[in-house]
């Protein structure tokens, strides 16, 4: 169990968080700028706290009051950071190792377990410096795995490397079940949410809102302000195909369809690039439609219905979580159960990128296996 209260002043921000966690999968979510990595870092020992108390399976790591300041390398708690210009020469294989060799006094969990469990055999013998952002995480996984942390603790990366942490939510999986090491993820994203986990932290301006099954914070704390989902955004994955510039857009590949998307002339094929839609601007339909100027219809089944008095969201499954704002009224009118297939209805236009692309060098097919586990 994870028990803290802690508090941090800095500059105009201040943070005030008390949590008892106990789930081998929490997810902590809210806008940019919330406090989520920062309370990561005060987690794990990176960042101190100014008051307050932090204990780790009945262990106290930290303790204004009592003076106790436990250094994060003897917390056994992983933080997934990653620079590869730490590792400049090192290929992927000469880090793992060498961190299976600074690790073996205290336990590991086994260099070739863990490469096994991350799929990482193929990256052995590549530079660090080479890898594209989606193996770099994958890599960062490893990295913070192999010394047998008790609690592994994972930042959202969009803003950093551009690419989404959806790929890694299957492996996140394996690592709860196969090694019974818990887990705390930041997202931006509560479609990952739903489909991670069922317990999630809110996080707003430095505090916690809410804590809990993520569908009853969706209800009490976020639908009921007035602003359903205000500024949260559903992420996809897609691939670019190529470019029509007399039509004004870009043609990507995401779970089986093409997608007309904004035009983005810098993309090359093959590009690999993340890009979010509003919950507000997906539409929905119980059939596929013909004869619409709305050129984006993604196939999904329903997976749950969240209702207040005056809105509803519902969470359709499209290889991975989109999040659709309705009216009550066209909820009732199309008589939406769970378990329905429906269309997901998106305008081109209505799609942001987010961050850079990147290119993995896999095949279409093999990353969507990857996505969709």
């Amino acid at each position: 169990m994870l028990e803290l209260d802690v508090k941090l002043s800095r500059g105009h921000f201040d943070l005030s968080a008390r949590l008892a966690i106990d789930s081998p999968m929490t997810a902590c979510f809210g806008p940019p700028g919330a406090g989520k990595s920062t309370l990561l870092g005060m987690i794990a020992g990176v960042v101190m706290p100014q008051r307050g108390w932090i204990r780790l399976g009945g262990e106290t790591v930290f303790d204004s009051r009592r003076g106790v300041r436990m250094p994060a390398g003897r917390r056994r708690i992983g933080l997934v950071r990653f620079d590869p210009a730490s590792h400049p020469r090192q290929t992927v294989g000469e880090l793992l190792r060498d961190t299976h060799r600074n690790s073996v006094r205290r336990g590991t969990f086994g260099f070739a377990g863990v490469v096994d469990l991350l799929e990482l055999e193929p990256l052995l013998d590549s530079g660090i410096q080479s890898l594209p952002a989606g193996d770099r995480q994958r890599v960062a996984l490893a990295h913070a795995l192999i010394p047998a942390p008790r609690l592994l603790l994972l930042d959202d990366q969009l803003e950093v490397s551009g690419v989404s942490n959806s790929a890694l939510l299957p492996y996140l999986t394996r690592i709860r079940d196969e090694l019974n090491v818990s887990i705390i993820y930041v997202s931006h994203s509560l479609g990952e949410v739903l489909q991670l986990t069922n317990r999630m932290v809110l996080m707003v301006n430095g505090r916690i809102l809410g804590f809990g099954d993520p569908h009853e914070i969706i209800t009490d704390k976020i639908l009921s302000t007035g602003a359903p989902l205000q500024g949260i955004e559903n992420v996809l994955p897609v691939t670019v195909l190529g470019h029509e510039a007399e039509n004004g857009c870009t043609i990507g590949y995401y779970h089986g369809s093409e997608l007309v998307l904004p035009m983005a002339a810098h993309l090359a094929p093959g590009d690999f690039v993340n890009v979010s839609i509003r919950s507000s601007d997906i539409a929905l339909s119980k059939q596929y439609l013909r004869g619409t100027s709305i050129q984006n219809q993604i196939k999904g089944r329903l997976c749950a219905v969240i209702r207040t008095p005056g809105h509803a969201v519902v969470q359709i499954d499209c290889g991975i979580t989109l999040l659709a704002g309705i009216s009550l009224k066209a909820l009732h009118a199309m008589a939406l159960r769970e378990g329905d297939t429906v269309y997901c209805l998106i305008k081109a236009h209505a799609f942001s990128y987010l961050g850079n692309p990147s290119r993995d060098g896999q095949s279409l097919d093999s990353r969507e296996v990857s996505l969709v586990h």
